[in-house]
Order: C-alpha cells, then structure tokens, then sequence
C-alpha cells in the first residue's frame, strides 16, 4: 500500500523565510565580499612593498660588496640561492602531495 504524505516537500524554516530576510543575507554578504576585497588589495600592496625592499637591499649590496668583496657577494648568493630553491622544492613537494591525496580521495569516493 503506498501512501500519501501531506507535509510539505520542504524544510518547514523556509515558510518563514521572507523577503527581509533574503535582504538581510544579500546586504551580509555584499558587506563580506567588500572586506575581502579590501584585505586582499592591502595584501597585495604589502607584497609590494616587500619585493621593492628586497630588490632594493639587493642592489645596495651588489653595488657595494661586488667591486671590492666579490667573494663574500658570491657567498651570499649562493645561499640566497639555497634557500629559495628548498623553499621552492618544499612548496612543490607539499603540492604534489596535496594533488595526489585528492586524487585518492576521488577514487575511493569520498
């Protein structure tokens, strides 16, 4: 025997959702997104300002430590060099792990 249900096919919360409420969330969510925006655009103006120190430091010491200590300048980009490498193996490391663990996941369905 089947049966008919009568109650509705929605969640009962929605019949008191009403046009002020759907505003309500619009105007939060409008407010949500301009303040991300707003982070992001101070973020982006800080990594600026940070490559332009770094350029600027850089420069600064090859001008003053090529000419007369070429050695020590040697040195240090060597280092520099070093650590940006592992920092780039490290970042490529922790992406590949990254993708292949979402490959596991989407086969076995989870």
């Amino acid at each position: 025997m089947s049966t008919v249900r009568s109650s509705p096919s929605c969640h009962p919360l929605f019949d008191k959702f009403e046009a002020r409420h759907v505003t309500q969330f619009l105007n939060q969510s409008f407010e949500s997104d301009a303040a991300k925006h707003k982070t992001l655009r101070g973020d982006r103006w800080f990594r600026l300002a940070y490559v332009i120190l770094g350029v600027g430091v850089f420069a600064y010491l090859t001008v003053q430590l090529l000419p007369s200590r070429s050695d020590l300048y040697l040195q240090m980009l060597r280092g520099i060099g070093l650590f940006g490498s592992g920092l780039a193996g490290g970042y490529g490391l922790r992406a590949y792990q990254d993708r292949r663990s979402a490959r596991r996941r989407q086969g076995s369905g989870l």
